[in-house]
């Protein structure tokens, strides 16, 4: 904010953003990439992915030198393959536009594994529960619903051969759910001692306080098999556009606050 930018990037309409971070002790310098003019706040997504990314780093090689292994790797899929998998709004409206985009045959592919998983959760009662959030759930009424969902083990729509299809663009709780353990724990992290890493910053926590604000409404997480679903009930909101240069700086305080 208040750095002057360059005629060529307004042409491509984004503009770096230098940031020096700590993680556990250790520098993380870093160079994000940020929209400019108004734009929606799916649009933050993508710069702020590669911030959230530059953490995670961080915190694997603070583990590494711990002696801990990162149990997660690719072809290891137990949590793709049951647990709700919480989005915030602005990521359920991009993998929308994500999905719009892809090409056949595999758009109909993924938008008729949206619908199976959605038709699941409708037969078990839980479609309205995530998707007519009231007042705030207890902690107890949030983990009977995640345990509800999971015995249904859904699996994400964009799972394919036990790797995530949309790895690039996959949501912070994707980021930034790793654990240590036996990978085997992995099958039931509800009652299994599933040994998670915390990580520095909470990246949906603050999509979720800067919707808030931006869209005057209350904004909650829904698992990313109903994205498509909120995203047609909340276009409209969703689709509104704002200071971009301004989203970002109320993006990053929020952050540091959350």
């Amino acid at each position: 904010p208040g750095v002057r930018v360059p005629a060529h990037q307004l042409k491509s309409r984004r503009a770096p953003l230098n940031l020096t971070l700590t993680v556990g002790g250790r520098k993380v310098e870093t160079e994000v990439q940020v929209p400019v003019g108004r734009r929606r706040l799916d649009e933050l997504l993508p710069g702020f992915r590669e911030l959230d990314d530059r953490l995670i780093d961080a915190v694997i090689d603070n583990e590494n030198e711990a002696g801990r292994t990162i149990s997660c790797a690719k072809g290891c899929a137990a949590c793709c393959k049951a647990q709700p998998v919480p989005v915030t709004p602005p990521e359920a409206y991009a993998l929308a536009r994500l999905v719009a985009r892809l090409p056949e045959p595999r758009r109909s592919q993924v938008r008729s594994a949206f619908a199976a998983a959605a038709e699941r959760l409708a037969a078990a009662g839980l479609v309205e529960t995530y998707l007519n959030r009231g007042e705030p759930i207890s902690p107890e009424q949030a983990r009977e619903i995640a345990r509800r969902y999971f015995d249904l083990h859904i699996a994400c729509p964009f799972l394919v051969d036990d790797a995530c299809g949309i790895y690039a663009e996959r949501p912070f709780v994707c980021r930034q759910y790793l654990v240590t353990s036996d990978p085997a724990l992995c099958q039931d992290p509800l009652t299994l001692p599933v040994r998670q890493t915390p990580t520095p910053a909470r990246f949906a926590v603050a999509m979720l306080r800067t919707a808030e604000r931006r869209l005057g409404t209350p904004q909650y997480t829904i698992p990313l098999v109903l994205a498509l679903a909120h995203a047609d009930r909340k276009g409209d909101e969703l689709a509104r556009t704002f200071e971009a240069r301004e989203l970002a700086t109320d993006y990053l305080q929020t952050l540091i606050e959350a």
